[in-house]
């Protein structure tokens, strides 16, 4: 079902959204932030889905919305709005979607620029919309300057084990331009960030449920 393949494929949002209270550093956006990523990972196929843009918009601790593109292939056009405690996940394609009521009472949205519970807590710490915050607090020195199709990048690099993580600035630039996870020296997921607004125009109905869609009403149960 096209659904299931969204829901499978948005599944991820939960990694963003569903820590543990205390399990990560206070990330709350004041303004609204939009955010436009594209996936760069050298191994990842050239024409795979994953390489196409998202956006994200991200409020305080309690508003995240994510929007992939398009995928007519598989008959998916997935949309995720969390407004704590309501989260909607919707595939656009053919108007059917889930609603979900986080059964956590101190919920606060969360938004891992790597979601995967395999990567170390302290790595998910970088989220969307506090990168320079996290740079500050655990990687405030360059570790190198990079050049990238001409343009030069200073590299900041935190170091937890056996995984890193770099965030890249361009000179002059407060927005972080490339951000890469490595796992025993490879790299195993990189990001381009394409856009980086802070204080964007907010839309009233952007953390509301998405019009025109058949909600079937979920229950998620949070972990011991």
């Amino acid at each position: 079902m096209a659904l299931d393949m969204g829901l499978k494929r948005l599944a991820f949002v939960f990694a963003l959204v569903l820590a543990a209270p205390g399990a990560h550093a206070a990330c709350a956006p004041p303004k609204l932030v939009h955010i436009v990523t594209t996936e760069i990972t050298p191994s990842l196929d050239p024409m795979a889905f994953d390489r196409l843009p998202k956006n994200f918009y991200r409020e305080g601790d309690k508003h995240l919305r994510l929007e992939e593109q398009q995928d007519d292939a598989n008959k998916v056009y997935g949309l995720a709005v969390i407004s704590e405690p309501n989260i909607w996940m919707a595939n656009l394609y053919d108007g059917t979607g889930r609603h979900i009521v986080d059964p956590n009472p101190n919920a606060a949205t969360t938004a891992a620029v790597f979601p995967d519970d395999r990567i170390s807590p302290r790595i998910l710490d970088l989220e969307f919309g506090c990168e320079a915050a996290f740079v500050a607090a655990k990687a405030p020195k360059v570790d190198r300057t990079e050049t990238v199709s001409g343009a030069s990048y200073a590299v900041h690099r935190f170091i937890d084990g056996m995984e890193v993580v770099e965030v890249l600035f361009k000179s002059g630039d407060a927005a972080p331009a490339f951000a890469r996870y490595y796992r025993d020296g490879k790299v195993v997921w990189e990001l381009r960030y394409d856009l980086y607004d802070v204080a964007a125009a907010a839309d009233l109905d952007m953390f509301t449920a998405p019009k025109g869609i058949k909600y079937v009403e979920t229950q998620l149960k949070t972990a011991p």
